[in-house]
């Protein structure tokens, strides 16, 4: 008998088609991901939230949502396209009515459900660190553990998260940033910013934004991508722990755009099995740790290329 996800919404949200200034869209992969929903989560409800004016010929969706395109963001300190993604994920979660969500990049697809049990498996939390209902699932691919051989925090990837609708709301579910207010606050952060020390990752700007919103007092200001005390660590990963789940693309059922794919992993990710050990560490010290041949060459090669990275990124800065 064949599983039913009635309990399950997806948002596939963002262009259905390249368009000026934005011309990696594989062609094809709106369908496919619309598709593979179908495939692999019947009964769910699919809603495709988009821009005006796309070819939406031959797409199955259940719910269309047509947003007006707020166009590129230049307030100095977001990412030129945080406002499409947020405009985008927030008017496609508003059409949710089912208890749990998907938020899906139209770029990327399934390839299974796993992740559906996988966010039940890990129910532990620390109570003063927890502010979802439940934990959030979220993609490993691009979701930086290190940069130039360094630690950073608050850079998830922003492919696809699954949780409880009220959960995912609490991330998306902004105003725009310039009405935020700590703006003026993290916008004078970053014009302290040292000559020479990185600007923030995209994925950065983004998660200290929500996160900063769900835990005001807490949440630490950045200036640059690896500004950092180790008290700042200790709450990422206090908060990636109770409340976030990484999943390995191949192990969850996420596929990725071409662009995305790597031989090898990146050696700046973190994996699921990097996860488990913050979950044993903060939330269950019972949880098994079971390290897989792929773990095992990632950790073998971060040994050579984290601090090589490093050195390079020191030399030529």
């Amino acid at each position: 008998m064949s599983q039913d996800f009635q309990h399950i919404s997806v948002v596939v949200q963002g262009p259905v088609q390249n368009y000026k200034g934005r011309t990696h869209h594989e062609e094809g992969i709106t369908k496919r991901c619309l598709d593979s929903i179908r495939t692999h989560l019947p009964g769910a409800t699919v809603i495709l939230s988009t821009w005006p004016d796309q070819d939406l010929s031959g797409l199955d969706y259940d719910l269309l949502v047509i947003s007006e395109d707020p166009g590129q963001n230049s307030d100095g300190f977001c990412p030129v396209n945080y406002y499409r993604q947020i405009v985008s994920t927030k008017a496609g979660l508003a059409r949710v009515t089912t208890p749990y969500a998907v938020k899906l990049r139209s770029d990327n697809f399934l390839t299974g459900n796993e992740f559906v049990a996988l966010q039940q498996a890990f129910p532990c939390s620390q109570a003063e660190h927890r502010v979802f209902a439940e934990k959030v699932v979220i993609n490993a691919n691009l979701f930086r553990r290190t940069s130039h051989g360094q630690r950073v925090i608050m850079s998830p990837s922003d492919f696809f998260y699954y949780g409880r609708t009220d959960d995912l709301r609490k991330i998306w579910d902004q105003p725009p940033f310039t009405q935020q207010p700590f703006a003026a606050e993290l916008m004078t952060q970053a014009t302290r910013r040292s000559a020479g020390e990185p600007a923030l990752e995209a994925e950065q700007v983004y998660c200290q934004i929500w996160l900063k919103a769900l835990l005001p007092e807490r949440t630490p200001l950045m200036a640059s991508r690896f500004t950092s005390r180790q008290q700042d660590i200790t709450f990422w990963e206090s908060f990636l722990a109770s409340n976030i789940i990484i999943a390995d693309p191949e192990n969850s059922g996420i596929g990725l755009r071409k662009i995305s794919i790597r031989k090898l992993k990146r050696a700046n990710e973190y994996s699921h099995i990097d996860w488990l050990r913050l979950y044993r560490k903060y939330c269950d010290a019972r949880q098994p740790l079971t390290y897989t041949a792929q773990q095992l060459l990632l950790e073998l090669r971060r040994l050579f290329k984290l601090p090589l990275s490093k050195l390079i990124y020191k030399l030529s800065h």
